[in-house]
Protein backbone atom coordinates (compact mmCIF):
# COMPACT_ATOMS: atom_id res chain seq x y z
CA UNK A 1 0.00 0.00 0.00
CA UNK A 2 0.82 3.79 -1.06
CA UNK A 3 1.21 5.24 2.64
CA UNK A 4 2.28 8.47 1.40
CA UNK A 5 -1.09 8.44 -1.00
CA UNK A 6 -3.29 7.87 1.73
CA UNK A 7 -1.69 10.20 3.64
CA UNK A 8 -2.30 12.84 0.60
CA UNK A 9 -6.01 11.22 0.34
CA UNK A 10 -6.82 11.83 4.06
CA UNK A 11 -5.29 15.06 3.77
CA UNK A 12 -7.86 15.91 0.44
CA UNK A 13 -10.79 14.90 2.39
CA UNK A 14 -9.92 17.13 5.51
CA UNK A 15 -9.45 20.03 3.16
CA UNK A 16 -13.16 19.18 1.87
CA UNK A 17 -14.10 18.56 5.15
CA UNK A 18 -12.81 22.66 5.97
CA UNK A 19 -14.73 23.72 2.84
CA UNK A 20 -12.16 24.38 1.15
CA UNK A 21 -10.39 23.30 -2.04
CA UNK A 22 -7.59 20.25 -1.58
CA UNK A 23 -3.87 20.86 -3.65
CA UNK A 24 -4.51 19.28 -7.58
CA UNK A 25 -1.52 17.13 -6.31
CA UNK A 26 -2.65 15.82 -3.30
CA UNK A 27 -6.59 14.37 -5.06
CA UNK A 28 -4.11 13.08 -7.92
CA UNK A 29 -1.68 11.15 -5.29
CA UNK A 30 -5.13 10.39 -3.28
CA UNK A 31 -6.84 9.23 -5.97
CA UNK A 32 -3.96 6.25 -6.89
CA UNK A 33 -3.80 4.95 -3.53
CA UNK A 34 -7.27 4.69 -2.77
CA UNK A 35 -7.84 3.10 -6.42
CA UNK A 36 -4.81 0.46 -5.71
CA UNK A 37 -6.76 -0.57 -2.10
CA UNK A 38 -10.31 -0.39 -4.13
CA UNK A 39 -8.98 -2.91 -6.30
CA UNK A 40 -7.72 -5.44 -3.22
CA UNK A 41 -11.34 -4.75 -1.73
CA UNK A 42 -13.91 -3.51 -3.64
CA UNK A 43 -16.53 -4.18 -0.85
CA UNK A 44 -15.29 -1.50 1.23
CA UNK A 45 -17.44 1.36 0.49
CA UNK A 46 -16.08 4.25 2.19
CA UNK A 47 -12.90 3.50 0.79
CA UNK A 48 -15.11 3.59 -3.12
CA UNK A 49 -16.49 6.99 -1.87
CA UNK A 50 -13.66 8.38 -1.51
CA UNK A 51 -12.08 7.28 -4.53
CA UNK A 52 -14.86 7.91 -6.89
CA UNK A 53 -15.41 11.35 -5.04
CA UNK A 54 -11.11 12.27 -5.43
CA UNK A 55 -10.99 10.80 -9.44
CA UNK A 56 -14.57 12.72 -9.64
CA UNK A 57 -12.16 15.88 -8.15
CA UNK A 58 -9.01 15.12 -10.17
CA UNK A 59 -10.98 14.77 -13.77
CA UNK A 60 -11.73 18.36 -13.20
CA UNK A 61 -15.44 18.51 -11.38
CA UNK A 62 -16.26 21.20 -8.87
CA UNK A 63 -17.07 19.98 -5.42
CA UNK A 64 -19.01 22.19 -3.31
CA UNK A 65 -20.43 20.68 -0.32
CA UNK A 66 -23.05 21.09 2.27
CA UNK A 67 -23.17 20.52 5.76
CA UNK A 68 -23.64 16.95 5.16
CA UNK A 69 -21.12 16.20 2.40
CA UNK A 70 -18.67 18.39 4.21
CA UNK A 71 -19.64 15.47 7.39
CA UNK A 72 -19.24 12.83 5.39
CA UNK A 73 -15.57 14.21 3.76
CA UNK A 74 -14.32 13.80 7.43
CA UNK A 75 -16.03 10.70 8.12
CA UNK A 76 -14.35 9.37 5.08
CA UNK A 77 -11.08 11.01 5.87
CA UNK A 78 -10.92 9.51 8.88
CA UNK A 79 -11.55 5.77 7.59
CA UNK A 80 -8.17 6.59 5.39
CA UNK A 81 -6.27 7.79 8.56
CA UNK A 82 -7.35 4.39 10.13
CA UNK A 83 -5.97 2.08 7.16
CA UNK A 84 -2.66 4.31 7.17
CA UNK A 85 -2.38 3.65 10.99
CA UNK A 86 -2.76 -0.28 9.58
CA UNK A 87 0.49 -0.23 7.17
Amino acid sequence: MNRKGLVDAAMALEDLAAGNTPAPSQVEAGAAALEKLHADFPAWRDVGDALFGLKALAGGSGMALDAKGRQRAGRLADVVRSLIDQI
